[in-house]
């Protein structure tokens, strides 16, 4: 549920900046703002708690908070908890109060997306690519993908494939052309899912993953 709360606008005035600042201190008025939940915001992003669903990738995000950065007390206390049966239950807990805390909580937003949540990584089967963009030769994997995306820049969704595809005049390709979509795929990569439909994750996975 959407957390109200009530805030004074002369007050938010005092402390704002500028003509945005100014023009809200002149107000004075009183107004409720509506925060919503991780739930409400990342509707998309959850990972489900029945039965089997994302049970991989549970697994997977629990390994990842075992030795990683945790900033909500519940995740910290993990670690400390020898039975992993009784961790993994936990780790399921606190995402759920997680999901509903305030969505402008960086903290808990860091917790979210690294422990909690589906990311366009998660969705996209196959293995990333990891081919260093400097490295020369008919090997390298990205020049792959940039012939594959050369060939169908009439074809594609995403704007920036679409611009670096316009770029591709000749059939070798040089390490600035790779690292723009080394780049790009790893901006990706790390995204919250956010229902993209399966055209987009194909894409993603077309030039970006074997």
């Amino acid at each position: 549920m959407s957390k109200v709360i009530p805030v004074s606008l002369g007050f938010i005035g005092i402390g704002g900046a500028g003509i945005g600042g100014y023009f809200l201190s002149k107000s004075g008025e009183s107004k409720n703002i509506t925060i919503p939940t991780f739930r409400e915001k990342y509707e998309k992003s959850l990972l489900s708690f029945d039965g089997s669903t994302d049970e991989k990738l549970w697994e997977s995000k629990f390994t990842t908070l075992k030795s990683g950065y945790k900033n909500h007390p519940g995740l910290k206390a993990i670690t400390t908890t020898s039975n992993d049966s009784k961790a993994k239950s936990l780790h399921k807990e606190v995402c759920k109060k997680i999901y509903d805390s305030q969505s402008n909580n960086q903290n808990y937003f860091s917790d979210f997306k690294k422990y909690c949540s589906k990311l366009i990584r998660d969705v996209v089967n196959g293995t990333w690519i990891t081919d260093n963009s400097e490295t020369n030769g008919g090997s390298n994997k990205w020049d792959g993908k940039l012939t594959s995306l050369k060939d169908k820049k009439n074809n594609l969704i995403h704007q920036e494939l679409k611009d670096l595809s316009s770029k591709l005049t000749t059939g070798s390709f040089d390490a600035a052309k790779r690292k723009e979509l080394k780049d790009w795929c790893s901006s990706k990569k790390d995204q919250l899912f956010s229902g993209e439909g399966n055209d987009v994750i194909q894409e993603i996975k077309s030039y970006c993953a074997e």
